[in-house]
């Protein structure tokens, strides 16, 4: 098991590929998508700043399921 900062690609049913990082243990997670080949931030942060409820909720679960997973690869 992995210190818990970045968890290994978590493919969602809706076809795209997630994984959530921190940068230390005492920090929140961020929610990631891969595009392209890329890691790009998802926009949990965004949600909160403009009160879109629906995406904060989707993300926050999303964060959950990752996180029960268990499967860390740093």
């Amino acid at each position: 098991m992995g210190l818990q900062l970045h968890s290994e690609a978590f493919l969602h049913e809706d076809g795209v590929t997630y994984c959530i990082k921190r940068a230390s243990l005492d920090q929140d997670f961020t929610i990631y998508e891969q595009r392209d080949g890329e890691w790009v931030d998802s926009g949990l942060d965004r949600a909160v700043k403009e009160l879109n409820f629906a995406e904060f909720k989707r993300l926050g679960i999303l964060i959950k399921r990752i996180m029960d997973q268990d499967r860390w690869i740093a």
